[in-house]
């Protein structure tokens, strides 16, 4: 199970939640904090999840998204493409021959197509797949609740009590 730290920023009747994740511990340590797309503004990542543990605002939750969803979403989008170049960089063996040494360009170019090729087929099948079954992250448990945050002040990594 893949899992992050958010707060709870809204709830809603059907059973869902708009939270925010922080960012990852070792982002503040990286070179490339202020220029990645998870260095923007200073501020997490904003999506809906399943609210399991019924969290209320201002909560700290843990978000849980299973690993073999993330997975199987992660090898069509790298491993498409990569098999797309290795059969075109087959097909450019095949389709010539390499007495004079040309076959290298043509395998080049072949594995080129083949990549573009497995790349476009990927997103299009990402996309089929995020309107079909969009990966929700479940709230499966409250660490910290509103009351706590007040009471306990600032909490060493969370600016949530300097509000």
């Amino acid at each position: 199970m893949a899992q992050t730290i958010a707060i709870v920023v809204e709830t809603g009747d059907d059973g869902q939640a708009m939270v925010v994740a922080e960012k990852r511990q070792g982002c503040g340590s990286c070179g490339a904090f202020g220029q990645c797309h998870g260095g923007r503004a200073g501020q997490g990542e904003r999506s809906e999840a399943r609210n399991q543990a019924h969290a209320a605002v201002g909560d700290r939750v843990t978000l849980t998204v299973a690993t073999g969803t993330l997975l199987s979403r992660l090898a069509v989008l790298y491993l498409v493409p990569v098999g797309g170049m290795l059969a075109g960089a087959f097909m450019g063996m095949l389709t010539t021959s390499t007495e004079n040494g040309a076959g290298n360009g043509h395998s080049i170019a072949f594995s080129l197509a083949g990549f573009l090729l497995g790349f476009a087929v990927s997103v299009f099948v990402s996309r089929i797949w995020s309107s079909r079954r969009p990966v929700v992250p479940v709230i499966t448990r409250i660490i910290n609740t509103k009351s706590n945050f007040s009471a306990a002040g600032t909490t060493a990594g969370c600016a949530y009590g300097k509000h």
